[in-house]
């Protein structure tokens, strides 16, 4: 099988229409996951290999931590392949059978399972099928376990689909719908709740019986009774995305994290890190129960809006007086600079009010209409000479003029 790009060391599982290799990509050595399609006439559920085809540009653009990234396809004439992203773990349907998360547990990988949905969401493109089986769960080195979808959009070129995916497939979905973000939402939970209880909501082989089931179907109830240590915010929230009718979800993959979110206890913060990956050589190890206690824990986040931090030095800085004298010494250069400048204005104006004052008053003598009396320069002499006011010297009489005497010219 296309030895000189992809190398196929193990088969790791035998589905209902492909058998799953665990391979190596000859150039970079990485781990990668082989789907090998069986022949039309091998399987019931066969795949549309020229769909496929159509969708592998818009699939490919699926890139999240935890989302298993489609990588190409391998089409020949004796068989086709899906080459994707791989992730060493067990998928959901072992886990649950194998372990019972806590909790803390089952939010962590819920809150894991909505930001992959939320990628499909902004792209346009729901996963259509995220069932237990498409889910693979691994302890992450860091600590906590990590979740990650495959298979994306691969229903999507499918007729006749396999029984697991009736029991957890939406309603709407079983008449004819197309998948949306409401019944990724529905699938989800369902796959959630076949984790934390190891059971499925629905089963049956027909479509009439699994929505038969459904409907009698009540997803509080149950988890009261199979999970009493879950808290009733969190069956609320799986009872919500269970909804039989779409109207009454989520309106989107935003809006469902979003409440999630806030039924988390104070502090929680989830914070998006790198798939396990196997190094070359290695071989497949079993999912243990909890981490190595000596492997390293996640680095407390730090606010972006936080200041920075400052030395030591520099706090203990006197700034503050060093600011007041700069103040002070501007308000003196400034009060300096004003007085100046009054001066000058002062020296070259003052002159001009001199000279200007006689004028008006001159102006003001010849528009008026008294007398005016021009002084002699011998009449200036002789009052120069005058060292004591003169005597006063009283005034002739002034004869009476009668009405008779007055002439007129």
């Amino acid at each position: 099988m296309y030895p000189d790009q992809f190398q196929p060391e193990k088969i790791i599982a035998a589905g209902p229409s492909a058998k799953v290799y665990r391979g190596v990509e000859t150039a970079t050595g990485r781990k990668v996951l082989i789907k090998a399609l069986l022949p039309d006439h091998e399987t019931a559920h066969p795949l549309d290999r020229e769909r496929l085809q159509l969708m592998a540009p818009s699939l490919m653009q699926m890139r999240h931590p935890q989302i298993a990234g489609l990588i190409t396809l391998l089409p020949s004439e004796d068989e086709f392949a899906i080459v994707s992203e791989f992730m060493p773990g067990m998928n959901a349907r072992s886990f649950d059978a194998e372990h019972r998360p806590s909790p803390a547990d089952l939010r962590a990988l819920a809150v894991q399972l909505m930001h992959a949905l939320m990628v499909g969401e902004h792209l346009r493109q729901p996963h259509g099928d995220p069932k237990p089986s498409n889910l693979i769960i691994a302890d992450h080195p860091g600590g906590g376990l990590f979740l990650q979808v495959q298979d994306w959009g691969l229903s999507l070129a499918r007729q006749t689909h396999p029984p697991e995916t009736l029991w957890f497939r939406a309603p709407e979905l079983h008449v004819g719908g197309m998948p949306t973000t409401q019944s990724d939402l529905f699938t989800a939970a369902g796959s959630l709740f076949c984790i934390a209880t190891n059971t499925a909501p629905a089963q049956g082989t027909t479509v009439e019986e699994v929505v038969r089931d459904w409907h009698g179907f009540n997803a509080g109830h149950v988890l009261s009774h199979l999970r009493p240590d879950l808290d009733q915010p969190l069956r609320d929230w799986l009872a919500w995305l269970l909804n039989l009718a779409p109207q009454q979800r989520p309106r989107s993959v935003a809006q469902a994290l979003d409440v999630l979110m806030l039924s988390m206890h104070t502090g929680f913060i989830y914070m998006p890190q790198q798939a396990p990956a196997m190094a070359p050589g290695t071989q497949t190890t079993p999912l243990v129960a909890a981490a190595h206690p000596n492997a390293p824990k996640p680095k407390p986040i730090q606010s972006k809006n936080a200041p920075a931090p400052v030395a030591a030095a520099t706090l203990a800085a006197p700034r503050a007086p060093a600011k007041k004298k700069a103040s002070r010494r501007r308000v003196f250069a400034a009060v300096v600079l004003n007085l100046a400048a009054l001066t000058v204005i002062g020296f070259f104006v003052w002159p001009l009010i001199q000279n200007s004052a006689p004028r008006v008053e001159a102006s003001s003598a010849v528009s008026s209409d008294k007398p005016i009396a021009i002084a002699t320069p011998l009449a200036m002499a002789d009052s120069t000479k005058l060292a004591a006011p003169a005597k006063a010297v009283p005034a002739p009489a002034t004869p009476a003029v009668t009405e008779a005497d007055a002439k007129g010219r």
